[in-house]
């Protein structure tokens, strides 16, 4: 029995054995299977998708050739193309129903395009491309960002293993910093667009009109300076000294106002209106400029299309103005925006942003002016020469408006701009010099203009007078306006709501075509219609420049005229309290209108009424203009 039960048993335990390790073979076998399932990406589904999006440099013309290339994980081409070609002149484009596996795309676009420098078409066509994941988005744009990042791309996803998102956002970081951009960079150039409106559209367009500068928009050359960056770019992203150079300066020399009149005026001619771009703020080189030393304007709708776009600047620029001086001067009620607060409070820190950009966007505004005034004089299409006369009465009324805010100005003229784009960086001029130059120019523009300007430039010119003590001279300007018949004072329900008879230089936002309010109109809005100069200052002006010559009858007859119009009892006075009278009606009838704290500090009453120290009767200077011209000098105080 032992003998037969020995060998049974081994025998048992031999099989049972056998069955473990085919078992645990098995099992070894589907984990195997298993993990290795897991390590290899299911094969890609082939999908129908439509694409869109714009092509730009500036953008390219209508016909331009895009052809789609479809790339693997390691952005190398699959063989499935596709093409299509740009339906207008913004450059826009659709791909319909095209079957793609990958996610990745190489996008190539062959084509002319609108040269922003010399604001015509390409004679030549130009030939760049995009990378782009389309896994979460169905539209995207091409432009010269995306070409300068491609090769840096490619050698971060193949040589450091970066995945593309990551890839596309270090690339496009180290392209920024580059090229001298201060912004932060977005995620990926293909959400950049000339047409959005956005900081980055304003570096699009500067970075590539300075290629285009450099390559003195010729094609060619204008290939092999980016090919030449995006080599540079590829293994570090840095780029070479010798070509960092070229850019920098070719960047610092744009003639940023006649790129922005050019991209708004094509994109205008074809249906699309864009927001204002500020360049010099994206960028951390000093962009100086430079004065076309040929006849920018072709036409007299060229001239006009200027005037109309310095018009509209002028808009939105007083209305910033007349928010922050109704804030100062108490006419406006307080914010919870500390930076609009410290207006409120007299209380303006030199590093105040809404202070720091108004100042700069009525330098950028003058300069536009000088641009207008200069082209204007030496033209030679016929009946452009007038545009010197209306730009002049600009410049005037920009100027009255700094010095109320700032003081003594850097006065930069049509007579003296050339000099200064690109030279040295000069001091501020003294308020009495520059208003006797002023008033000098207004002397030549005003009998000159044409009707519809008329008003605005007697009115200025009648405001330097006053403000340099020349009453009798104001007088005669005050006279020739009034007698006119040209405006009088509207009946208390239309000031706001009617152009006419007060409106000297006013906007109606409510008109077909016109642009709206800024989101902080409700402060200081009165009505439909945005009055910069109307015919109520006139009256106070007169009143004024009657008290000082002795006129007292005169000049309460003039305010008592707005008092009655208004609802108010007129006022019977005599000695000092005339002007104190008159400077109430500023208060009541145009705050909010940029007068009140003017007015204010003539009657040496801004102190006492609004509590503060004889420093805060001027703003500060903002530091970022401080740091850019080595010549400008703080306001006291501060």
């Amino acid at each position: 029995m032992l003998l037969f039960n020995i060998p049974y048993k081994i025998n048992f335990m031999t099989a049972r054995f056998i069955r473990l390790k085919t078992l645990l073979l098995l099992v070894i076998t589907l984990v195997g299977i298993s993990s290795c399932s897991k390590s290899v990406d299911p094969p890609p589904i082939e999908k129908s998708i439509s694409l869109s999006g714009t092509a730009e440099k500036g953008p390219f013309s209508k016909g331009a050739s895009l052809t789609i290339q479809e790339l693997d994980n390691q952005l190398k081409p699959t063989g499935r193309t596709f093409t299509t070609k740009t339906i207008d002149d913004k450059g826009s484009f659709e791909f319909q129903n095209i079957a793609l596996k990958s996610d990745f795309i190489q996008v190539n676009i062959d084509g002319n395009y609108f040269d922003e420098i010399t604001g015509r078409q390409s004679t030549t066509p130009i030939k760049f491309s995009s990378l782009v994941n389309i896994r979460d988005k169905k539209q995207f744009n091409l432009n010269i960002l995306g070409q300068l990042e491609q090769k840096r791309v490619q050698y971060l996803v193949e040589s450091q293993k970066l995945d593309f998102n990551t890839a596309k956002t270090q690339a496009i970081a180290e392209v920024y910093k580059a090229l001298f951009v201060g912004t932060a960079a977005p995620s990926a150039t293909e959400s950049i667009s000339l047409s959005d409106g956005s900081d980055h559209a304003a570096i699009l367009l500067a970075v590539s009109a300075a290629l285009l500068k450099a390559s003195e928009s010729d094609n060619v050359k204008l290939t092999t300076l980016i090919q030449t960056i995006a080599d540079d770019l590829e293994t570090d992203g840095k780029l070479s000294e010798t070509v960092s150079t070229v850019f920098k300066n070719s960047l610092s020399h744009l003639n940023t106002d006649l790129l922005i009149f050019n991209i708004k005026k094509h994109y205008k001619d074809n249906g699309l209106e864009l927001k204002n771009f500020t360049i010099q703020d994206q960028f951390a080189v000093r962009i100086v400029g430079e004065i076309i030393k040929d006849s920018f304007f072709k036409t007299l709708e060229d001239f006009q299309a200027f005037n109309n776009s310095i018009r509209l600047d002028m808009v939105r620029l007083s209305e910033q103005y007349f928010i922050l001086e109704g804030l100062y001067a108490g006419t406006l009620g307080n914010t919870t925006s500390e930076d609009y607060t410290q207006f409120y409070r007299h209380r303006v820190s030199a590093s105040n942003p809404l202070n720091s950009d108004l100042y700069n966007r009525y330098y950028k505004l003058i300069r536009m002016i000088n641009l207008l005034v200069d082209q204007s004089r030496k033209t030679k299409v016929m009946d452009a020469h007038q545009f010197q006369y209306t730009g002049y009465t600009y410049l005037a009324l920009l100027y009255d408006q700094m010095i109320n805010l700032w003081g003594d100005p850097i006065f930069v003229h049509p007579d003296n701009y050339k000099e200064l784009e690109n030279g040295p960086a000069i001091a501020r001029s003294k308020t009495e010099n520059v208003r006797t130059e002023l008033i000098n120019g207004l002397k030549t523009a005003v009998p000159k203009l044409a009707q519809a300007d008329y008003g605005l430039g007697a009115t200025v010119l009648a405001r330097l007078l006053r403000d340099q003590g020349l009453y009798t001279e104001a007088r005669v300007q005050l006279d020739r306006l009034m007698q006119s018949g040209l405006y009088s004072l509207a009946a208390p329900f239309k000031v706001h709501s009617s152009l006419a008879p007060e409106g000297i230089l006013s906007w109606d936002f409510e008109a077909v075509g016109s642009i709206p309010r800024n989101d902080n109109a409700a402060w200081y809005s009165k009505g439909r219609i945005h009055h910069i100069v109307r015919y109520s200052e006139v009256l106070l002006i007169s009143s004024e420049v009657d008290y000082h010559l002795g006129n007292t009858l005169s000049s309460l007859q003039q305010f008592n005229q707005i008092r009655k119009r208004n609802g108010s009892t007129e006022l019977i006075t005599s000695g000092p309290s005339v002007w104190l009278a008159i400077v109430d009606v500023y208060g009541q009838d145009m705050k909010n209108e940029g007068q009140y704290f003017a007015a204010l500090k003539r009657v040496k009453r801004a102190e006492l009424e609004l509590s503060i120290d004889k420093n805060k009767l001027l703003l500060p200077i903002p530091e970022r203009q401080l740091i850019l011209n080595p010549q400008l000098v703080q306001n006291p105080g501060y």
